[in-house]
């Protein structure tokens, strides 16, 4: 089955969406890109198996159409107060085991977006962050993420 709203990719939309796909507990959330941004919001308030993040970005980018999903922290003003922070010890607490993909290429999110999101969940060891010289964003099925 195909996600609803592809080309925005709304948190008001994906989270229910993968809400009735039934994942819980027994559940290995795979998202790519956006996809991977609603994994870790769909790991803040469920249970969970595993979440493997593929290109992921910690903010927007300051791409309106990424604002407009819901899913990033907003900062209110210079140097005020951020709204809908990541609730990264959530996270944790809802799932035991966290695998993170990126490649110091990705022509679409930098490397320190993606290393943002790694230090916010604490991943520390190799097998559970990955940067993989030269795959750009993973456009193409890659044989680590087996």
């Amino acid at each position: 089955e195909s996600f609803p709203d592809p080309y925005e990719a709304k948190r008001e939309v994906w989270i229910p969406f993968i809400e009735s796909l039934g994942a819980d507990e027994s559940t290995v959330l795979v998202g790519h890109s956006s996809g991977a941004v609603a994994a870790l919001r769909y790991a803040e308030l469920h249970r969970l198996k595993a979440v493997v993040l593929v290109a992921a970005t910690y903010t927007d980018l300051g791409d309106p159409g990424e604002r407009a999903s819901g899913y990033y922290p907003q900062q209110t003003s210079a140097g005020g107060k951020v709204t809908n922070p990541y609730d990264f010890a959530a996270m944790r607490a809802n799932c035991p085991t966290w695998r993170q993909f990126h490649s110091n290429n990705d022509c679409f999110i930098p490397l320190e977006e993606a290393e943002r999101i790694r230090d916010g969940l604490g991943l520390v060891s190799e097998e559970e962050y990955f940067m993989l010289p030269g795959r750009s964003h993973f456009f193409e099925p890659f044989p680590e993420l087996l």
